[in-house]
């Protein structure tokens, strides 16, 4: 498979041209001062036909899934691909549309196996086209009264299996964060709550706990990324032409807020930090991706465009040997 030189660690930016309706990963080498793109990657059949999948990364593999069932597990560095088995999940309340929404991937350090967890969403609509609550689903059957089925992938078996677990909100498949065996999301409750939703890979288990004090769903958006080896939230106000970003740090108990950033104009979105945490990665109101140099607020264009709002992603990519057939 054709494809550009990967470092040992390296930026993949994944972003969708709207030319071409497919989606796209440039290199961002760290070890440039600019980080500037260098490298388009070539996709593993079928993604390249995919304009709209979503991707998430642990040790050099790559996850795409393009919510239509399709899973891929994919290494660049070795030029080698997997795409999972079917589904395991087959019941499916009458009456519902259900799709898949969200997954990710990680490393479960006990077993040392890859895993894949993957969420289908069962949506019941009232006659207005409102989403009804998981307690108001109009079932006649209490065991369809799910909102969100789960399913965990094994690589060591490469086989699915069905997870049980308590009633869970809607996570965000482009709001989320890989840390040292745990997955996160951004994901939305009952009673307009938000909240981040978490899964660890070796326990198979979800908790739940809520966003920085302050943040309120109607007034505020948030993404979660990885900030020096934690995981952060970044809360900034909607609808605003001029963004502030607020970071805050989780420790495992409770969020700090480290730092404040005052808005940069014609800033959107914060996708990322670089390494030192000195620059930062934004999506521009044109859909393009920026460089912006906290010390000095130098704003640079990395000549990077978009070709759809709102779906630009950085990832953090390591250089491994390790192969999605195991």
């Amino acid at each position: 498979m054709a494809m550009g030189p990967l470092s040992d660690v390296d930026l993949l930016l994944k972003g969708y041209r709207r030319t071409t309706s497919d989606g796209f990963f440039y290199i961002c080498p760290l070890s440039n001062p600019n980080y500037s793109p260098k490298q388009n990657l070539v996709l593993p059949e079928p993604f390249p036909e995919r304009g709209h999948f979503a991707a998430s990364s642990c040790n050099g593999l790559l996850l795409l899934d393009d919510f239509d069932g399709d899973c891929l597990l994919w290494n660049p560095s070795r030029g080698e691909h997997k795409l999972l088995p079917p589904t395991s999940l087959e019941k499916r309340p009458a009456g519902a549309e259900s799709f898949f929404s969200c997954s990710g991937l990680g490393f479960d350090a006990k077993s040392e196996d890859y895993k894949v967890v993957r969420f289908l969403q069962n949506d019941f609509k009232d006659d207005y086209g409102y989403s009804y609550a998981e307690e108001e689903m109009p079932v006649a059957d209490e065991e369809d009264r799910v909102r969100n089925q789960v399913e965990l992938y094994s690589l060591e078996s490469d086989s699915w299996k069905p997870i049980t677990h308590p009633p869970l909100p809607d996570p965000f498949y482009d709001s989320s964060a890989y840390i040292d065996g745990v997955h996160y999301w951004v994901a939305d409750g009952n009673s307009d709550q938000m909240f981040v939703l978490s899964f660890d890979y070796a326990d198979e288990k979800f908790s739940s706990f809520p966003l920085p004090e302050g943040y309120v769903s109607a007034e505020h958006d948030a993404h979660l990324l990885e900030f020096g080896g934690s995981l952060a939230a970044v809360v900034y106000p909607v609808n605003e032409n001029d963004t502030p970003f607020h970071i805050w740090v989780w420790n495992g108990e409770s969020w700090t807020k480290k730092i404040d950033i005052e808005p940069v104009p014609g800033v959107e979105l914060l996708l990322g930090f670089s390494k030192n945490g000195e620059e930062m990665f934004l999506e521009g109101s044109d859909d393009q991706l920026l460089l912006y140099d906290r010390a000095s607020k130098e704003l640079k264009d990395t000549g990077v465009r978009n070709g759809q709002p709102a779906i630009m992603q950085l990832i953090h990519y390591t250089k491994s040997s390790v192969s999605p057939h195991w």
